[in-house]
């Protein structure tokens, strides 16, 4: 018997894979998308993306994890995690940041804060003010 209560799967909603959804998604938990989303994502918490989700977004969130494909921004946290076969196009900003081999990736990135949080002085000098 296949359980898919929260208990055994962690996942406190899903958006399956024949599902499209266009709109604003703000959420508490994990969620998983394995169908289309288009639009806007906030949540202090993690967003999974998985295999056959393909998401075009401006996401806020806590964590990010991307299985499948995704178009558009990324702010999070704490981390973004890439696994293949993900294809991600976008812009990213973290602290933390990990792509698995064979991750296709194309887009910008900026770790931010990531030298503050840590108590370590930023190599880089802003220009002085005029």
């Amino acid at each position: 018997m296949l359980k898919t209560t929260k208990e055994s799967t962690g996942i406190d909603a899903l958006l399956g894979q024949n599902t499209s959804f266009n709109g604003t998604l703000a959420f508490d938990g994990i969620v998983r998308i394995d169908g289309n989303f288009e639009g806007k994502i906030k949540t202090n918490d993690t967003l999974v993306i998985a295999e056959y989700g393909k998401v075009s977004a401006d996401v806020e969130a806590g964590v990010v994890k991307i299985m499948g494909e995704f178009n558009g921004t990324i702010i999070a946290k704490t981390k973004i995690e890439m696994f293949k076969p993900a294809l991600v196009q976008g812009k990213l900003s973290t602290p933390s940041i990990r792509m698995e081999e064979g991750v296709i990736f194309n887009g910008t990135t900026e770790m931010s804060n990531l030298t503050q949080s840590k108590g370590v002085p930023s190599p880089i000098k802003e220009p002085p003010k005029n």
